[in-house]
């Protein structure tokens, strides 16, 4: 089983124990990062400035940023190990 806690507070937890609930955070938030990358692209001006310092940019940048950090967090939940792994 995988537990990750929070440094503030030992409260809050995410547990997967099964390979589905597993399944389930990667389809969870690779959907999210799809939304940002869709909402990257809605945000892209169509005239850029040369050091990208339009609100719009700022905003589309920002959307990409959240796409690519969601990814990660993907990545890493695809080393997780379930309660099924840790037994073998």
């Amino acid at each position: 089983m995988s537990i990750i806690k929070t440094a503030a507070s030992s409260t809050p937890t995410l547990t997967v124990s099964t390979d589905d609930e597993k399944e389930q955070w990667i389809q969870i938030l690779t959907a999210a990062a799809n939304y940002h990358w869709d909402m990257s692209g809605q945000f892209e001006p169509e005239i850029k400035t040369s050091d990208e310092s339009s609100d719009m940019e700022k905003v589309a940048k920002v959307h990409r940023g959240w796409a690519r950090a969601i990814q990660e967090a993907v990545q890493l939940i695809r080393f997780w190990k379930t309660d099924k792994e840790e037994e073998e």
